[in-house]
């Protein structure tokens, strides 16, 4: 990188640099970076970000930010320069780090044990007992493995002298492991020169030692269960994809291995956590928790929970699964434990706490609260308690009136809060609009539990830089951004592979009876609303050709009923010209509720299917759209597994196109004289069956021959006979446990559709009525009467196989469904 590339680079008076030394020298660990063909100049870097930003588009790379006007969900803010920091000096972390991890574990186990900590006056008692994260039914549960944490962040920061000291700590449910992951994945493919060039140390180490200890733990969950040496079943229990971390909720479970699940996936049995699949109830002995704990037992805990699992407490303390991290662990998370925490190393550990911490002070502690108004300066008020609904003040940027009620609201509940020193905090460089700019840097590093009592540090972490210069809140809800943090030693890094080769036998596995109710629920969806918005596309193209009046085209009446069929599917095309803008807003619902569908799901799917749905929301034309859908029905057809879940997409989307293309050639083939011959072709057009009329018939659009090859053919792929006959099929391939060996009532009620499509006479149906007006009134009642059927069949399947799915409103088969 030239010097010129750095002139503007101004680190403020009295601020620790990651990048440069006091004497604006490039630090050492830098320096090769910056030599890198990856930073040759801002160009380079500019299209190496662009290269990045493109990659965490395509992956649906996602932060949800509540209450943004831009939408729920942001794309990942990740910044193309690492931060370093040099192995060496994270060694001292890392010991500091797994120390701390080490004192939290012994002190979740006094407090909801013994509690010596709180009879020998080391801790005060109302730091316990007024605290919401001190869960009372979980008082005495012993976790399978004896942990009770696995899994444990912090939150560091670096002084004016260069001392890292830690701001937080998180315990209960510690979100961005996955980001830091995906992070070290973009910036390895965007910087390779610069990547290659460095002794970075990986990450992928930290995530088998992870999922090693969730096995350990699964493993005596499962021996006190059920007594059974074999592998034992690990879920990853999310809120849902409106939680603001689900990208990496699902990201990890396709990682590690482990089922997403939500709380309506599982139920408790006999103080035992079974999975509800379509196969039946499946034991599961390890939880990985993403979930607030006390959202995860509306029976013990928080009573108007609908994302928990009832009984899950009793199934703890029972010690029959394993939850990481345990019930109650959020309880040592919260700034007013900070202050006690050197005491409680001497009293738990015997040792000295090795990594500093920030000056905090809890104004519960009697005395605490004397002068508050004047100890408020240069101080941050902040919760002391976990799950408080609060975010931490700066006093010192409030006006009067508003200084006067925090004073106001600290006092009426002072053991509430806490007050920490605001430190500035090291800077570290950042690419904003096109330069490089110092920010505000806060590290968050992860500590997993590993063999033997040690514990696993993650070489790096989650690296978060504030949204502008000077800004004191460093938060990616508060616009803040992301970097990939490098531990870079002397040394090339050992190459670990999550995925190594086990001495024991393996059990092959064919096929995977385990699928949850919810999620074939959401596969059927899917594929529905995949067919949905493909129809829809077509319709539109349809009308707007025909909407376009030149010498050959009148346009005009064969418009109206094109119109017609696409207010069935919630569609309103103005009269007059087509408006290109119009139409992509219209078809905004179909696409969004599809890709909204696809979130739900996108676990299931493989990375390209992903981008290929992910993609869609920003095409703005009508062919690339149609483009984007034949590529996932492709893939699905292709690439998917013949499981139980690419059954259920399909029959949703066979059973969708089949009702869809009903309902057009009821309103399109009513027409009888002069629009006849326009309606035909637009109908073979939607049915994208033309080039085979063609093929078949060579006297022009006859209506019997049309009907019979969109309606009747089993050898079309577009027409309703092949739809039913795929649907037929795949229904014959479901569990049929519950329903004995005489069939289910949906592949009875499929059969009469198809034996009633082959019994119709299409030279008969295709004759109109007495006038012209009349239309066709054959076909009108076979049309109704096939669409009537179909919508009992998805009735049926619903209430057999989603029984267990979520209560949301689909709407009927004919409309829009509510997403």
């Amino acid at each position: 990188m030239s010097a010129s590339f750095l002139a503007g680079y101004q680190v403020p008076t009295g601020t620790f640099d990651e990048m440069r030394g006091p004497d604006g020298a490039v630090r050492p660990a830098w320096a090769a970076l910056l030599k890198a063909p990856d930073f040759a100049s801002a160009a380079m870097v500019e299209s190496r970000w662009q290269l990045a930003e493109r990659m965490i588009r395509e992956n649906g790379v996602t932060y949800n930010v509540y209450g943004d006007p831009k939408g729920l969900a942001r794309p990942w803010p990740l910044d193309p320069l690492p931060a370093i920091v040099p192995a060496a000096e994270w060694r001292q972390i890392e010991a500091g780090l797994a120390q701390r991890t080490r004192l939290l574990d012994r002190l979740l186990a006094d407090l909801y044990g013994p509690q010596t900590v709180l009879k020998d006056g080391t801790l005060p008692p109302a730091l316990v007992f007024a605290n919401p994260g001190f869960l009372r039914p979980c008082h005495g549960i012993q976790p399978p493995d004896g942990v009770q944490l696995h899994l444990a962040a912090f939150d560091l920061g670096r002084l004016a002298d260069g001392t890292w000291i830690v701001l937080d700590d998180r315990t209960q449910a510690p979100s961005g492991a996955g980001y830091a992951l995906e992070n070290r994945m973009v910036l390895s493919r965007s910087l390779p020169d610069a990547f290659r060039a460095q002794p970075v140390e990986r990450v992928s180490g930290f995530f088998r030692a992870l999922r090693e200890t969730l096995g350990r733990a699964a493993a005596a969950a499962a021996a006190r269960s059920r007594g059974s040496s074999s592998e034992p079943r690990i879920v990853l229990l999310t809120p849902g994809p409106y939680n603001e971390t689900y990208f990496e909720h699902a990201y990890l479970a396709r990682y590690l291995g482990y089922q997403l699940v939500a709380g309506e996936d599982l139920t408790v049995r006999y103080d035992r956590v079974y999975l509800k699949t379509l196969g039946g109830l499946q034991p599961v002995d390890g939880i990985l928790r993403r979930l607030d704990e006390d959202f995860c037992d509306p029976l013990w805990l928080k009573s108007d929970s609908s994302l928990g699992v009832a009984g899950l407490v009793a199934a703890a303390r029972r010690g029959h699964v394993a939850i990481l991290n345990p019930l109650g662990s959020g309880l040592v998370e919260g700034a007013g434990l900070i202050p006690y925490l050197p005491a409680l190393a001497r009293k738990l550990l015997g040792e000295h706490l090795l990594l500093p911490q920030a000056e905090t002070r809890w104004l519960g502690a009697p005395g605490a609260t004397d002068g508050l108004d004047r100890a408020l300066g240069e101080q941050m008020v902040k919760p002391a308690f976990v799950g408080m609904d609060a975010s931490p003040v700066y006093p010192e940027h409030l006006d009067t009136e508003r200084r006067a009620a925090l004073v106001a609201r600290i006092q009426a509940a002072p053991h509430r809060w806490a007050l920490q020193k605001h430190l500035p905090l090291s800077t570290v460089p950042a690419w904003v609009d096109g330069k490089v700019v110092p920010r505000e840097l806060v590290l968050r590093a992860y500590v997993t539990a590993d063999q033997g009592g040690g514990h696993k540090v993650m070489p790096g972490g989650l690296g978060r830089v504030a949204p502008e210069a000077g800004r004191l809140m460093v938060s990616l809800q508060s616009g803040g951004g992301s970097k990939d943090v490098w531990i870079v030693g002397d040394r090339p890094s050992e190459h670990v592979s999550l995925w190594q080769a086990q001495p024991d036998t393996v059990e092959l596995k064919r096929h995977a009876a385990d699928l949850p109710s919810r999620v074939a629920d959401n596969l059927f969806w899917l594929g529905r609303y995949a067919e949905r918005a493909e129809i829809t596309i077509r319709l539109v193209r349809a009308a707007r050709q025909r909407g376009l009046p030149d010498l050959n085209n009148p346009g005009g009446p064969a418009v109206a009923p094109l119109r017609e069929c696409l207010a069935g599917l919630g569609f309103v095309l103005a009269e007059g010209p087509p408006q290109p803008a119009a139409i992509m807003a219209g078809l905004s619902h179909p696409i969004d509720s599809l890709h909204r569908a696809a979130t739900t799901v996108r676990d299931r799917l493989s990375m390209d299917t992903w981008r290929v749905l992910n993609a869609l929301p920003a095409l703005g034309e009508l062919d690339p759209l149609l483009q984007r859908l034949a590529a996932f029905n492709g893939l699905v057809m292709e690439n998917m597994t013949r499981g139980l879940g690419w059954r259920f997409l399909e029959i949703g989307r066979r059973l969708e196109r089949a009702y869809q293309t009903l309902a057009f050639v009821r309103i399109l083939g009513r027409a009888v004289g002069p629009t006849e011959p326009a309606l035909l072709e637009a109908m073979l057009e939607v049915a994208d069956s033309s080039m085979t009329y063609r093929a078949r018939y060579f006297m022009g659009l006859k209506p019997a021959g049309v009907l019979d090859l969109v309606l009747a053919d089993e050898a079309n792929p577009r027409s309703v006979a092949f739809q039913l006959v795929a649907i037929s099929q795949h229904m014959a391939a479901l569990p049929r446990e519950r329903h004995g060996v005489s069939g289910t009532a949906e592949a009875h009620a499929t059969a009469s559709v198809i034996a009633a499509l082959r019994r119709a006479d299409m030279v008969k149906i295709a004759r109109g009525g007495p006038g012209e007006s009349d239309g066709r009134p054959k076909l009108d009642k076979l049309c109704l009467s096939l669409m009537a059927d179909l919508a009992e069949t998805s009735d049926l399947l619903s209430e057999s196989y989603f029984e267990h799915a979520a209560a949301e409103p689909r709407g009927a088969l004919s409309q829009p469904a509510r997403a």
